[in-house]
């Protein structure tokens, strides 16, 4: 007889997949699984590393867009706000003869040329102009607090300094730079012997300028060609000068000299006087009257033959200094020459003598005009 079977807890039985619950125990349904299928679950690390990427890129981001401030800022600073885009706009405007530009540049202008101290002729438009043409080869470069530009003029190399001062920012980034004072400067022309020489003006890059006695004083922007001439009836002269900034701001003005000349008008003034007296003392006679010669002789002289000669006025010079005029010649020679009998023979002779003599030639101005003087001086 078959007996039933009883289970007891702790027991499995084959053909029984789980134990079966026990009455009054609780019931738990089945953890589902949340992964997706052949998907393994990610590291906490990995997902750490995807949240900072983002963090970089912008981090990255600012650094790039400060450093692109930073060249934006330098690159406006150069090309606007540097000492040598100021002088080079300086330099534009003294070339291309704008006065006004060039001025406008300046931080300040110098008392000298604001209270008529100096001729300011140089720092208009047509003199300017003139001083350009004559600079040729101009090349700018940046220095300390100033600029150096070189160029050729008069067939010479040249350097001078453009000072520059800084006078403030804009917008608290860019330095605002300025020409400084000293980049105007002044020179002066001495012409000696000018009263003497009725001389009153003299012209300057082809416009007059007013002499005060013997001097002119002209201010000039740094570079200015000066090209300086006397060109009147009695006297010429000429100098030029390259202004430049001084080394140093202390020193004393440049002085440019002239020396003046006669001129070929005077010249032949002087030489017409002379002819003039010479022939005056051409006389036919022995002891010409008003003059520094004289013959004497006991022979029969034929009068129809005597002829004086004197020296060629082309034989004398003249030239102008501080002093006045002055006329150079050799010590002057007059001959004569005549036919005679001898007074105690009858013997026809042929008689030459030479006469040494001076003279006193005065030259001198009197208003426009000059006047040479010439006598006989025993």
């Amino acid at each position: 007889m078959n007996q039933p079977r009883h289970s007891h807890p702790g027991q499995s039985h084959p053909g029984h997949s789980q134990q079966a619950p026990h009455p009054g125990s609780p019931t738990y349904a089945p953890v589902p699984n949340l992964s997706a299928p052949g998907e393994p679950a990610q590291p906490e690390s990995a997902r750490s590393g995807s949240l900072l990427l983002p963090v970089l890129a912008w981090g990255l981001g600012l650094v790039l867009a400060a450093v692109a401030a930073v060249v934006a800022v330098w690159q406006v600073n150069e090309r606007l706000y540097s000492p040598e885009v100021t002088a080079e706009r300086y330099w534009e405007a003294v070339s291309s003869a704008s006065s006004a530009e060039a001025l406008g540049e300046f931080s300040a202008v110098p008392g000298f040329a604001r209270d008529s101290e100096v001729d300011n002729l140089l720092l208009t438009s047509a003199p300017l102009a003139y001083s350009a043409e004559q600079i040729s080869s101009a090349q700018l470069s940046e220095g300390d607090d100033a600029a150096q530009l070189s160029f050729t003029a008069l067939g010479e190399q040249f350097t001078t300094e453009i000072p520059l001062t800084r006078t403030g920012s804009t917008w608290g980034f860019f330095d605002t730079w300025e020409v400084a004072p000293q980049a105007v400067t002044w020179f002066q022309v001495e012409v000696p012997g000018a009263p003497e020489g009725a001389i009153g003006q003299i012209r300057v890059n082809g416009e007059p300028v007013n002499l005060e006695g013997e001097t002119a004083r002209l201010s000039a922007l740094v570079p200015t060609v000066a090209e300086i001439s006397i060109d009147s009836q009695w006297l010429v002269g000429s100098a030029e000068h390259v202004v430049v900034a001084a080394e140093d701001p202390s020193a004393a003005a440049q002085q440019v000299v002239m020396e003046l000349e006669a001129s070929d008008e005077a010249v032949d003034l002087l030489h017409e006087e002379l002819a003039a007296y010479f022939e005056s003392c051409e006389q036919q006679v022995l002891m010409p009257s008003g003059c520094p010669v004289g013959h004497s002789t006991t022979n029969q002289v034929d009068a129809d033959t005597i002829e004086w000669s004197f020296p060629d006025p082309e034989d004398f010079e003249l030239s102008f200094d501080a002093e006045g005029w002055h006329v150079h010649f050799e010590d002057p020679v007059a001959e004569i020459s005549y036919q005679a009998r001898h007074h105690h023979t009858g013997e026809e002779l042929e008689q030459t003598e030479q006469y040494p003599f001076d003279l006193d030639i005065q030259v001198g101005a009197s208003g426009e005009d000059l006047v040479v003087s010439v006598r006989g001086s025993s």
